[in-house]
């Protein structure tokens, strides 16, 4: 379990109110107009999901151009509130991305508290919460006297136990009362690995608790599945009209604009990594009961102070544990065997001077700074965010390669986005270059060497240059900045 600081969490956010600024974010043209039109609704459902650890946007691209993050939906949330709209917000699960104690450490300092800020009560287990040990899925999960928790699966069983984890929750605002009922398929269970952890049928546990949406007397019914889309078509097509609302994590990145149906169930496309809110508004209208809006979470929704704090403490908490204490441990490098160590860029320098000016101008030589003076709260500690902005990292995996980076005080030559980052490690190359053995040189050479026809090269720049870190990345339009050749 995590240190027992995590249980002062929040007293301490409140006394660090007093000195932590939240970032600010530039302005961003609206798009389109939330709610246009709307009058007060009856009730206002608000569906989300599948953040996979996504609490914020990188920034590394312009905040002003990312969507998502709890800090934003926060916001939203308030200004939801200070409507006077009565929300239910329902979230569909897959919280965190996988479990150690940098997740452990996440949950509990920025998505547990920011949860509980925007009042969930329905949460559905998802397989990515399976992946958390038993004693912190008790934690999360029970039901314990005066204090419910949130989550809800009908058709996992942990410890034998089916009062475990509750597989139907309800709750009642305004006089609506809405019931869900959450399952995960075969497809998702597969990478849960934890004996204490069993699944059972979706059909049949379909068969078993549906009754319970009459029983507790639901106005409005929602389904969750953890699965395929197959799995998820099966289920509706099995129980029609038996669903208001459905919603299934085999779905687009992006959620349409519309709604889209199943007969008379709509289906409820959330997107990933929480970039989106959809919101349901249910009125005492004859001619429109239902109206459908997609929120996306842009720059228009300026970050909330509260989760801006739970950052700060986060990334306090990361900087404490240092990357050792968070069990980073480096993976091997392929390139090593032919290429050596990571000797950093100032080596190279010494004998590739034109390449070294055109990299000074380029913003891979400011990476580091990027995260250590721009970003707010600094994330120089956040293996996360470490892997795109040094050099001998895995983007993919959080990791350092052996040789690689290790922290600014034990490797402050592998800062920044650096000669290596994209060459692979230098050492032999360096000192073969002190041989007279010319078919080594033109080897170690050829090995390093990376050019624009290499399908190699732009593999590479989308390990960081992805669709979240660089929304409008085009390697084409980028290269040129970064080009360096010599004859």
């Amino acid at each position: 379990m995590i240190d027992s600081q995590i249980d002062m969490k929040r007293l301490l956010l409140v006394a660090a109110l007093f000195f932590v600024g939240c970032a600010v974010e530039a302005a961003q043209p609206l798009r389109e107009e939330f709610f246009a039109d709307w009058p007060k609704p009856k009730l206002l459902l608000v569906f989300t999901g599948f953040m996979d650890g996504y609490v914020e946007p990188c920034g590394c691209a312009g905040l002003d151009q990312m969507k998502g993050g709890l800090s934003r939906r926060t916001t939203f949330f308030k200004e939801l509130d200070q409507k006077g709209w009565p929300v239910i917000p329902i979230d569909a699960g897959n919280l965190n991305k996988g479990f150690g104690l940098q997740e452990e450490l996440k949950y509990n300092i920025v998505i547990d508290e920011s949860l509980r800020q925007m009042k969930y009560e329905m949460i559905g287990l998802g397989n990515r919460e399976l992946l958390f040990p038993t004693d912190v899925l008790i934690l999360y999960s029970v039901d314990v006297p005066g204090s419910p928790q949130r989550y809800t699966s009908a058709n996992v069983v942990l410890l034998d136990d089916p009062t475990c984890i509750a597989p139907f929750r309800t709750q009642t605002v305004n006089g609506v009362k809405v019931g869900i009922i959450s399952v995960i398929g075969p497809s998702q269970f597969g990478e849960v690995n934890n004996p204490d952890v069993k699944r059972h049928d979706i059909v049949a546990t379909l068969k078993k608790h549906l009754p319970k949406f009459d029983e507790e007397k639901c106005d409005q019914r929602v389904l969750i599945v953890h699965g395929s889309s197959a799995e998820f078509q099966a289920a509706i097509k099995e129980f029609p009209n038996s669903f208001d609302f459905a919603l299934c994590s085999d779905g687009p990145a992006e959620p349409p604009a519309q709604p889209q149906w199943i007969g008379s169930t709509m289906n409820v496309e959330v997107g990933e990594k929480g970039k989106y809110a959809i919101a349901i508004g249910l009125f005492d209208d004859v001619d429109r009961p239902v109206r459908y809006q997609r929120v996306a979470l842009d720059s228009r929704f300026k970050n909330s102070p509260e989760v801006m704090l739970a950052m700060q403490f986060y990334q306090d908490q990361l900087k404490a544990s240092g990357l050792k204490g968070l069990g980073i441990q480096a993976i091997p490098n392929r390139q090593a065997t032919e290429s050596g160590k990571y000797v950093g860029s100032q080596t190279c320098a010494d004998c590739h001077e034109p390449s070294q000016i055109v990299w000074r101008r380029s913003k891979h030589a400011q990476a580091w700074n990027s995260l250590a003076q721009t970003a707010q709260p600094a994330r120089t500690h956040d293996p996360e965010c470490i892997g795109c902005h040094v050099v001998g990292w895995s983007p993919a995996e959080f990791l350092p390669y052996e040789g690689g980076f290790m922290g600014e005080k034990e490797t402050p030559h592998l800062i920044d986005v650096g000669c290596e980052s994209c060459h692979g490690p230098g050492e032999r190359h360096v000192a073969a270059e002190k041989t007279n053995n010319d078919a080594l040189k033109q080897r170690l050479r050829k090995a390093v060497r990376l050019s624009r026809e290499s399908n190699a090269a732009k593999k590479l720049c989308i390990e960081c240059h992805d669709g979240d870190n660089s929304p409008h990345f085009d390697f084409d339009t980028y290269w040129p900045k970064i080009q360096h050749k010599e004859e």
